[in-house]
Formats: structure tokens, C-alpha cells, sequence
């Protein structure tokens, strides 16, 4: 596993590099102060020395709790928010509480519901820590940042445990996918490498469908060659710190090579192209927006150079040349994104002064809103912010073409306003690109390019004058009191006159002691409506081992009231600070 890559176990290759991280710890064992010698069993040993890790420093402050610090990016101090390292040397049933210090963003969804992910080596399933074990507090003692902790509890002495934001994609798992894939769409796809990063990785690029095909006509008079074939590009990745990016592309790359219905009738009608991976390094090095240089990538489209950004050049030139071909039409540019800070699916936009431009702008989220679940209107923003100005939405559109920045929760979403809170997984991260392209082959046989589904029958209304044909009836037994004549007759019987008193109403006994038969009459059970009953031995799932330890982390309490009020909300600084060690990145989340 790319995870377990360590320089004891595997060679120097693609998964580990040899590099130890650029920073990240390398199998660093943590011992109390004044400790010498070898190292005892329950002394954690931190390592993050591999693919997509990232883990700076690691303090033993007491047997029960570790203090750990996430490694900036690269060239790229202020950016810190994803984290993945692993644990071992552990203690059986070892209760420990980690606190991750020097957060990059202070208002993140570990305000609400979010909680990070832990798997074992024997237990390879990713799993959710609980809620109850994470605590996302000010803590006095760290100059009053804002810290995440979490407990834990160890159960296993031999395995391996590994903590992550969020389900990791690694660039290696990427190139593997796509090999498989390549092989089950090579009738319709073609897969090239159009870059090369600043440490020699590829930038694919995928298409799907052919250019010189002639596409569809909904008219027969109209002649096929005066109709352009439309072109629908995507980007994922641009930053490393963003892996359900990375999963919502591979559903929409596996349901194009599927044999649905709406899957072929995109295949043969657009030509869709995919950038799976924009910046390989960053997500190699772990960094959360970075790539090598330091550079946000979806910050430099419009101040991109051929020698600190080869796959935005490329894919700029890309685009100029399929603007520049009479018979292709470019009309979307959907660039896939992760957020911290809001729930569900959401997208970005931008704003035009003409309102009829703006309107057909709108269309596709719309048709997304009805696909996709968990969509938020209200989160939706369709904005000329100049602090996006080199974001791809802003800065690669050219003429007619719709360019927009589709952003997925990396914590979970609500199927209705006050409905309980749920947690993406990866599964649910590959169904929202399913969603994606469904929203658009309804998009395009909206607009007629792609024809109508086969089979479906269209209702037309009749004309007035036109009466329906009468189905024949079939003659059945008819019960007197909806026989024709029963209606037909007037009405004979009246109610009796209510009397002047009425009698006082008794409570009625029990129905089992009205009729003494029901009492004794036996209980039957339906069997036909019930499962079949199960033989055999119970087999218990081994889940990962967690600790209550909410005793152990408490509010430190002071008398002054106006020291506590100070406490509960710390004044803001008059002007931004930006130093290397403040934990706000006053950044946008695109």
C-alpha cells in the first residue's frame, strides 16, 4: 500500500521518492523528555514519509496527549489544512488525544459535523472518527488559536493506524485507474499526455468522442456540415489538498464508459475532454493548494509562464486551438473543486452585464440542481470578485463559452434544511459525477443536439373536434348501491329526530373484555410476509477502537468575568496579518 511505503519495507520508487516528504516526519519516534535508550512499546512513532502525507512536527506534552503540527506547503507558508499521517509502536487499549495547532483556515466544518478519517492495517475500510472524541476549541495555552482535538484509543499493538482530512487520492491510484480505464474505452477514447510537471509527471488528457463525426440535425433540411460539434471540457485537481475532486472525476469518467442509455449518447454526439490531475506535485508533496514552486494553480491562469506552470500553459493552448477550429464549438468549462466550509454540492459562476447572457449562463446549474443531491441553492454565486480573478472560471472563458467552479463538501451535506447530518464517502463522491454527466446529455437534448431517447413517445395534445376513442368496458358484477337505479331513486329515509337529553356516554370496557373469545383466541403470525430465518454462525465485524475521552480536555475557568467574556470572543485585529504563523489564509475556498 502507497501508505505503508516506508524505507524499511519498500525500495525507493514513484511511491516514495526517496524524498522523505519535503519536511514530513520520517518514522519519528516521540519519547517523554529525559527518556534515553530503546524505545518502549506505547512510544508513538509518527511517519509521513510517503505519498499524499503530511505531518511537520509531533510534541510529547504528556502520556495522554501529543501536540501536532501540519506542514505548510511547499514555498507556500500559509497554507495548512490537510493532514494524513500514520501511528504505530502503539500500546494495547492506549488512550491518547492529538491536537492538530496551526490550522490554515479558523472557520472550517469541524465547526459542525465534520470529523476526520482513521483506518488499520487490519481494517482497511476508511472509517469516521465520532463525533462525541472531537473537540474544535480556542485553547489559552496556544496563544488562543483555534485547535483541533481529537481522542483516540488503540486496540491492536501490531497494526499500523493512519489519520486523514478526508479519503486520500493519490497521483499513483490515479495512473492505475486510468490504465484500467483506457483499456475498456479505447474504441472511443483517446489518452495523451499534453505536459510535464516541474518533477517529470504527466499531464493527461482524455477525450472522448470524435471530431470529424458529423453530429445531429434536428431538422432534415438543415445541412449537418453548417452544425458545429460541441465541446465540453474538465478540469480537477488544481489543488492537492482536494481529493473528492478527484473521486467526482472518476464517476464521470466511469459512467462515460458505461453502456447506459445517456452515457452513449454523449460518446457519439459531444466530445468531452477531461484534465484529470492538474497538479501532480502538489498532491505527491501533500500540499493542500501548492504545486513544487509554491503556486496556486487556480491563481495563475491569467499570469501563467511555460516554466513555473507547464499544464496551465498547456491547457491554454489547448483551448486556442479548438476555439480556432471552424467545425468544433466550445461551450463549458467545469473546473471540480473541494470545500471546507460549507455542506453539499454547490457552483460557482460568473456575472454578466447583459441579462439574456446571464440567463443561458444559468441554465446548466439548473439541470445540475435537479441531478445532483444535496444541491445548494443558496450557497450558488455568480460573482466578478476580483480577489478570483486568476481562478480558470475568470480567466479562461472566451466569447460564448460557460465556465464555472463545481465545489463538493469534504464533510457531508443535508437532504433537507433539518434533515440529519451525512457524511460523504467515497461512493457518494463518485455519484455526483454520474449526476454531472446526466446533467449534461439533459442539457444538450434541451437544447437538440443530442437526439431524444429512443422509445420515448412525446404526448401531443388532440385536436377539440377530435373525440376520443372509448375504451371497451368490461362487464362486471356491480354492487346494488352503485347500480343505476339505486341512484336514480329519491331519497325515502330521515334520520330520526336527535333526542331533547342525551344520556350521559360511559366509558366502554376493553375490547378483550367485551368478547371473551379474542382473549383466548390464539395469536397468528403471517410467515409469508416475513424473511426466511438465517442459520448459522455470527460473525462480528472488527471495527477500530475508540475512546470517550471528553473528562480529559475541559474550558479552563477564571473568576474574572471580564477576562471570560474576553475569552469566549477574542477581539479581531484591526488590520490582516499576514506572518508565517498566523492561522487564517484569507483566502476564497475556490
Amino acid at each position: 500500500m502507497a501508505w505503508l511505503a516506508t524505507p524499511t519495507n519498500i525500495p525507493d520508487s514513484e511511491e516514495s521518492d526517496g524524498e522523505g516528504g519535503l519536511g514530513n516526519l520520517n518514522r519519528l519516534i516521540v519519547r517523554p523528555p529525559g527518556h534515553s535508550g530503546k524505545a518502549k512499546r506505547g512510544h508513538l512513532c509518527f511517519d509521513a514519509a510517503y505519498e499524499c502525507g503530511n505531518l511537520g512536527r509531533a510534541d510529547h506534552i504528556t502520556e495522554l496527549e501529543y501536540d501536532l503540527f501540519i506542514r505548510p506547503d511547499t514555498c507556500r507558508p500559509r497554507s495548512r489544512f490537510w493532514f494524513n499521517f500514520t501511528v504505530e509502536n502503539v500500546k494495547q487499549d492506549q488512550r491518547v488525544i492529538f491536537n492538530i495547532i496551526n490550522m490554515g483556515k479558523e472557520f472550517t466544518l469541524y465547526n459542525c459535523e465534520m470529523t476526520p478519517l482513521v483506518r488499520s492495517t487490519s481494517r482497511q475500510k476508511w472509517q469516521r472518527i465520532p463525533r462525541r472524541l472531537l473537540f474544535y476549541h480556542r485553547s489559552i495555552v496556544h496563544r488562543g488559536r483555534k485547535i483541533l482535538s481529537f481522542a483516540f484509543g488503540f486496540d491492536r499493538e501490531e497494526d499500523v493506524y493512519q489519520f486523514v482530512a478526508s479519503y486520500p487520492y493519490s497521483y499513483s491510484k490515479l495512473q492505475k485507474h486510468l490504465s484500467i480505464w483506457e483499456k475498456k474505452a479505447q474504441e472511443f477514447a483517446k489518452r495523451e499526455s499534453i505536459a510535464q510537471t516541474t518533477q517529470k509527471r504527466r499531464i493527461d488528457l482524455i477525450t472522448i468522442g470524435e471530431f470529424g463525426k458529423e453530429p445531429f440535425a434536428k431538422d432534415e433540411g438543415t445541412k449537418k456540415a453548417d452544425t458545429k460539434k460541441r465541446v465540453v471540457l474538465l478540469l480537477a485537481r488544481s489543488h492537492g489538498g482536494e481529493p473528492p475532486s478527484s473521486y467526482i472525476c472518476q464517476g464521470f469518467l466511469d459512467f462515460l464508459v458505461s453502456s447506459s442509455e445517456k452515457a452513449v449518447a454523449l460518446r457519439n454526439e459531444i466530445v468531452i475532454q477531461v484534465v484529470p490531475m492538474l497538479n501532480p506535485d502538489g498532491v505527491f508533496l501533500g500540499n493542500h493548494r501548492s504545486d513544487l514552486l509554491g503556486s496556486d494553480l487556480n491563481r495563475c491562469w491569467n499570469t501563467a509562464t511555460s516554466f513555473a506552470h507547464p499544464a496551465l500553459i498547456a491547457v491554454n493552448d489547448h483551448i486556442k486551438k479548438i476555439t480556432a477550429e471552424k467545425g468544433l464549438q466550445l461551450d463549458f468549462i467545469i473546473d471540480l473543486h473541494a470545500d471546507v466550509s460549507h455542506e453539499g454540492v454547490f457552483v460557482r459562476g460568473n456575472s454578466y452585464d447583459d441579462v439574456y447572457r446571464f440567463e443561458r449562463h444559468a441554465v446548466l446549474p439548473k439541470f445540475m440542481a435537479m441531478r445532483v443531491e444535496a444541491w445548494q441553492c443558496e450557497s450558488c454565486l455568480y460573482n466578478t470578485d476580483a480577489l478570483s480573478l486568476g481562478s480558470a472560471r475568470r480567466s479562461l472563458p472566451m466569447g460564448a463559452v460557460d465556465a464555472y467552479t463545481l465545489l463538493a463538501s469534504m464533510g457531508g451535506r443535508r437532504i433537507t434544511p433539518r434533515g440529519p447530518y451525512m457524511h460523504y464517502t467515497e461512493d457518494a463522491y463518485t455519484k455526483i459525477g454520474r449526476s454531472l454527466a446526466k446533467a449534461l446529455c439533459d442539457y444538450y437534448r434541451h437544447i437538440a443536439v443530442i437526439p431524444p431517447r429512443m422509445g420515448a413517445t412525446s404526448k401531443k395534445k388532440e385536436p377539440r373536434g377530435r373525440r376520443r376513442r372509448k375504451r371497451p368496458g368490461y362487464e362486471r358484477k356491480r354492487s346494488p348501491s352503485s347500480s343505476p337505479e339505486r341512484r336514480v331513486l329519491a331519497t325515502r329515509m330521515l334520520s330520526p329526530s336527535l333526542p331533547i337529553a342525551s344520556p350521559l356516554l360511559k366509558a366502554l370496557p376493553p375490547r378483550t373484555a367485551r368478547n371473551p373469545s379474542i382473549r383466548t383466541r390464539p395469536k397468528t403470525v403471517n410467515f409469508e410476509n416475513t424473511l426466511p430465518m438465517i442459520q448459522g454462525t455470527a460473525v462480528r465485524t472488527p471495527r477500530l477502537a475508540v475512546v470517550d475521552l471528553s473528562a480529559y480536555i475541559r474550558t479552563p475557568t477564571c473568576r474574572d468575568p471580564r477576562y471570560r467574556q474576553r475569552l469566549a470572543r477574542p477581539p479581531r485585529p484591526t488590520h490582516p496579518r499576514f506572518t508565517s504563523d498566523e492561522y487564517d489564509t484569507h483566502e476564497s475556498t475556490e
